[in-house]
């Protein structure tokens, strides 16, 4: 990484002009985000971090402590309860970031949090009905089966690659493993999915009791016959049109950047291509827009993609 620019920043603090009608405007140079951090600030940064325990209160300064509560989100993740005290009154704060749901693939179930006084609570999913995880699993199974076993077509699933990808790659291995399905090739093009495959592979005892005793019986969770892992960016652009049934897993969650734009692009037009949606779309992403059933998308001012593709 690059040093900051220094004079940059003092520019854009100090540099104010009129306009004709006397009105005060700024103007913003372009500063290059990448060039705010050297990786000697980020190695010192990176060694005042301390790990902290579950549900044990640690001490921030005097007045204030801080307990780390399991949500079932993504491995480590927590709800945070805050205690304040000033004046001799105590006040809890608890904030829960994005909460986990119970039965969910690899994960324990989210611990309730204890009473507060204010709560602070994300609520993307506060007003969907999730199904049972059963059903899920079975909902993959026949869309692989119907996608990729009775027919010679390709099944694009755009995932988050640290948590959802992990889930993604844990149940098709329980189907091959445990329902007998064919071993169709799977395609996890990631590299972050891979690094955070390892960590979740190193951290088995953090996942529910399912899935360790998936991992005793059989002695993988991720890994599994025609299961290939893609790197290389030349690689990727060629699994997109794979010349055999396979499933396809990449990211962005959304399609909105990362490699999965070229794979979902490439098989919008083709009728034996399925995508396959499987969490949150922000409003203006591809994803959004392919869940509101739009029968095609705009690349460029001139060239519409039909949406050939079931989804």
């Amino acid at each position: 990484m690059a040093a900051i620019n220094t004079r940059k920043l003092k520019a854009y603090q100090a540099e104010v002009t009129v306009g004709k009608k006397g009105r005060r405007s700024k103007k913003v140079p372009k500063i290059d985000p990448g060039a705010l951090y050297l990786d000697k600030r980020v190695n010192e940064t990176a060694e005042q971090f301390v790990t902290i325990s579950f549900n044990r209160k640690f001490r921030l300064k005097p007045g204030v402590e801080v307990t780390f509560i399991p949500t079932g989100h993504l491995l480590g993740a927590a709800n945070i309860v805050l205690e304040i005290t000033e004046n001799g009154k105590k006040t809890t704060i608890g904030f829960s970031g994005d909460i986990g749901r119970r039965n969910y693939p690899l994960l324990p179930d989210p611990e309730r949090m204890p009473e507060v006084d204010y709560l602070i609570c994300e609520s993307t999913y506060g007003s969907r009905y999730h199904s049972t995880p059963g059903t899920q699993e079975e909902a993959l199974a026949e869309i692989i089966k119907s996608t990729c076993i009775d027919n010679p077509g390709r099944l694009i699933i755009p995932a988050f690659s640290v948590g959802r990808t992990q889930a993604l790659l844990y149940t098709i291995n329980k189907l091959y493993t445990q329902q007998g399905f064919p071993a169709v090739k799977v395609f996890s093009d990631s590299p972050l999915a891979l690094r955070s495959t390892r960590v979740y592979q190193k951290f088995i005892s953090h996942l529910n009791e399912e899935a360790k005793g998936f991992y005793e019986e059989h002695e993988e969770l991720f890994d599994f016959e025609n299961l290939v892992y893609v790197q290389d960016m030349k690689q990727s652009k060629a699994i997109s049109n794979h010349n055999e049934p396979c499933v396809i897993i990449s990211s962005s969650g959304m399609i909105s950047g990362g490699r999965v734009e070229h794979h979902v692009m490439t098989n919008l037009p083709n009728p034996y291509a399925t995508i396959l949606m499987i969490g949150f779309a922000a409003e203006g992403t591809l994803g959004a827009k392919l869940l509101k059933g739009m029968k095609s998308l705009s690349i460029s001012k001139d060239q519409q993609i039909p949406v050939m593709a079931p989804g």
